[in-house]
């Protein structure tokens, strides 16, 4: 049996057509008398425009940063000069220093370490311990491993003055932060670290595959292995690339200067 509203619909669905062709046509006139259409078609075709400019700027944006990036990259030159290379940060920084004393040992650097377990930005930011250990080894070159005991940060951005804080000890002398393995998302953290850091001296590791220990956290040592190669391979496109050819099978271990700190030190 037919519904009794099936022409109720029928009629709402004309009035409906009606209204929409009347407000993308023109004005209507009868007569004398004018019927002004509805502003929609102007509403919605404004907002579509809006949305397109703001799509090409965003991507003019985009274009006009990738282009510096490339004018940056291109002329930025390998440094030759044999350094004093100091890493220091959190427990992921031993298998790191292993791995990057090979990559020392092949190119002429010399190589120094600090592993202060279950640190953070904080730690190292209240501390002077950065600039006394790049003052003890005369370090020319800085790599700093922090931020995995910061991916819990619901507002990362309150550790910014303490990331300001260990940049204000490195100085002057070239750096690259290479960011935390995540083994999950973080809230912002890897941003925050990389909007502080100069252009071209952080290393995203964020999105990596890494092989883990038990915990689910720490890369093995094969794993640290392949990411220092992996920052080598960026090491031309960084802000001031230093010599890191790949070691030969036949440079053996390396043998860093490592210095640990327990998590109570201060």
């Amino acid at each position: 049996m037919k519904s009794n509203y099936t022409g109720i619909w029928l009629l709402l669905a004309t009035a409906m057509v009606v209204i929409i062709l009347i407000a993308f046509a023109d004005d209507i006139n009868i007569g004398n008398w004018t019927v002004k259409k509805a502003p929609y078609r102007e509403a919605l075709l404004r907002d579509k425009e809006q949305e397109q400019r703001e799509e090409a700027y965003a991507d003019s944006v985009l274009k006009v940063r990738q282009e510096l990036e490339e004018q940056r990259v291109a002329t930025v030159v390998t440094d030759s000069t044999p350094q004093s290379i100091l890493l220091i940060g959190d427990s992921m920084t031993m298998n790191l220093a292993l791995r990057l004393a090979q990559y020392a040992k092949q190119n002429g650097h010399t190589m120094h370490a600090v592993n202060w377990d279950s640190s953070n930005t904080i730690k190292w930011g209240k501390s002077d311990h950065l600039k006394e250990y790049i003052e003890e080894y005369g370090a020319t070159y800085v790599f700093i491993s922090l931020g995995a005991n910061e991916l819990y940060l619901k507002e990362p951005k309150s550790h910014l003055k303490y990331v300001e804080m260990i940049l204000e000890q490195v100085g002057d002398l070239p750096y690259v932060w290479i960011g935390p393995p995540n083994w999950k998302e973080d809230f912002g953290v890897n941003d925050m670290l990389e909007e502080a850091c100069k252009p071209g001296s952080f290393f995203r590791s964020a999105g990596m595959e890494f092989a883990r220990k038990k915990d689910g956290i720490h890369p093995t040592r094969e794993s640290s292995a392949l990411w220092i190669d992996s920052i080598a391979r960026w090491m031309p496109k960084s802000a001031h690339p230093i010599l890191l050819e790949l070691p030969s099978d036949s440079i053996g271990k390396g043998t860093p200067n490592l210095k640990f700190l327990k998590a109570t030190d201060k």
